[in-house]
This record gives C-alpha cells, sequence and structure tokens, in this order.
C-alpha cells in the first residue's frame, strides 16, 4: 500500500532554521516549543554543507514496532504511522536503538515514545517550512516531483547511510 509521507526537496533547500522543529514541538505540547520534543529534526551535515530534515520514514515491516518489549507500537495499515500506547510503553528506548534513521524517541519530560504523527494528515512542518523543503505525498508522487526538479548535487544513497555517518569524517 503507498502512504502519503514526509520528504524533503533537495539537500540545498533546508536552510536550518529550524522552524518545522518549532512548530512540531508547539503543536504536540500545547504551551512550549522545545525542539526536544518535536517529532521532526534536522541533521547538521557540516562536513557536506547540508541539513537534512528527519523524520519517521513509515518503514515496512517497521524495526522500532517489531523491538518493542512491550508492544506499546503498531503501524496503522491504512496511514503507515507508526502509533504509541502510551499505557504500553515504558520508555526504554528499544524503539529508538531500532530506527536507523534516530526518527523515534523518548519524550524527554512523559518518559514515552514520540513519532511523527502527520499532524492528523495536515504536517504543520510542511505547512510552515518557509524554503519549502518539505512535501507532503506519496511515493509515486514524490517519484515524479524529483524527476522534475534539477539537483544541483548528487543526492544518491543520502538515507540511511548519510545519517548513520553524519558524525563520522570522510
Amino acid at each position: 500500500m503507498s502512504y502519503r509521507k514526509i520528504y524533503y526537496t533537495s539537500p540545498e533547500a533546508c536552510t536550518g532554521c529550524r522552524v518545522c522543529e518549532q512548530v512540531c514541538s508547539l503543536h504536540h505540547e500545547k504551551s512550549e516549543i522545545n525542539p526536544k520534543r518535536s517529532r521532526i529534526r534536522i541533521i547538521d551535515m557540516q562536513e557536506r554543507g547540508v541539513m537534512i530534515p528527519m523524520v519517521c520514514r513509515l518503514c515496512s515491516p517497521a524495526p522500532c514496532v517489531s523491538e518493542c518489549p512491550v508492544d506499546a507500537l503498531c503501524q496503522d495499515e491504512k496511514t503507515g504511522l507508526i502509533i504509541v500506547d502510551e499505557e504500553k510503553c515504558i520508555g526504554c528506548d528499544s524503539c529508538t536503538e531500532a530506527c536507523d534513521f534516530g526518527a523515534i524517541k523518548v519524550h524527554p519530560v512523559r518518559k514515552k515514545a514520540i513519532v511523527c504523527d502527520h499532524c492528523e494528515g495536515n504536517p504543520e512542518c510542511v505547512k510552515r517550512c518557509m524554503p519549502e523543503a518539505l512535501v507532503f505525498m506519496k511515493p509515486e508522487e514524490y517519484t515524479v516531483f524529483r524527476g522534475r526538479t534539477t539537483l544541483k548535487k548528487d543526492t544518491s544513497a543520502i538515507w540511511p547511510e548519510h545519517v548513520k555517518n553524519a558524525n563520522k569524517k570522510e
């Protein structure tokens, strides 16, 4: 099944302003802007001169779900989103360790897993991204979009190798 996902348009598009992190945390926390509570984060790859927005990739099968020792995570069949049952979640970090992208994490206060929920189908990060570095579409739409986009830099193999090696020197 094909799900709508959040993609970044190109490595050059993200300016690193982190507005996406701010609006995400405000949307979910309601009264506080705190990037540590955001479901999206910006990875600063200084050695490559790019910033990369990181959000749940909706893996199938999702390793975060299979690694949860208390079955607190499941993947919605219609949307592909990872659903966290906060009553079951023990904040053990098994899901965070299983995610190759670092897209799921434990809330710093509530100590429960948090992951992008696409803001009920209308992602705030995409709406508020001023350089339009984020898009929300199905994979086949994204393929067409990327085919029409001229890139200045080679972006092959950005996921997950570049994320895993973001802190390593070349």
